[in-house]
């Protein structure tokens, strides 16, 4: 992807994210595009749609919370509804920053539109969205949970029973598994 449009795109996501779930939208996102540009290198796709639809795969969380009703139980409440919303503000986005083709577009609107529905994830692009997007949740890293133990606990019990499972590239499950291992010794789960 070329740096000029990515820095163009991330001047304009990041107003959405910094309106979107209390200290977690903007290091996350940027904790899945990191991990977007390591699944890149491994398995290979098309950069710009990508990266793309990392950067705004979340943003249709943007003024549905705030500390007092960020918790595990809410989020999982508001998770279609923010695919939804995402696909709504990413027109919006893509119509200012230009440089896309028609046919990348479309493509970024379905993943934003559809990369929470785990049952519907079937073509490689979905599953690298899918993967980046789980590595950004457990990057203790790059991004720190404002969470309190108990929904933390929640979270990553959630995490394994339906997320961790479901990775299926090489590069995906080495990264998950150095991740989930760090993530379960730090915090003593």
């Amino acid at each position: 992807m070329d740096n000029n449009l990515e820095e163009k795109l991330k001047i304009e996501v990041f107003k959405y994210l910094e309106k979107g779930r209390p200290n977690w939208d903007l290091p996350h996102t940027l904790a899945v595009v990191h991990w977007m540009k390591e699944l890149l290198k491994g398995e290979g796709g098309n950069s710009r749609v990508l990266i793309t639809a990392a950067y705004l795969h979340d943003i249709g969380y943007a003024n549905m919370f705030d500390e007092s009703n960020y918790d595990d139980d809410s989020v999982m409440v508001m998770r279609s509804k923010h695919m939804q919303i995402g696909v709504e503000y990413s027109r919006n986005i893509l119509d200012k920053v230009k440089g896309f083709e028609k046919e990348e577009i479309e493509r970024i609107f379905h993943l934003v539109g559809m990369h929470d529905d785990l049952e519907q994830i079937v073509d490689n692009d979905e599953q690298i969205l899918f993967e980046a997007d789980s590595l950004g949740q457990i990057d203790i890293e790059r991004v720190k949970s404002n969470w309190n133990d108990e929904d933390y606990k929640k979270f990553i019990n959630h995490y394994q029973r339906d997320r961790a499972i479901r990775f299926k590239t090489k590069t995906g499950i080495k990264f998950r598994d150095i991740l989930l291992e760090k993530i379960l010794k730090d915090k003593k789960i």
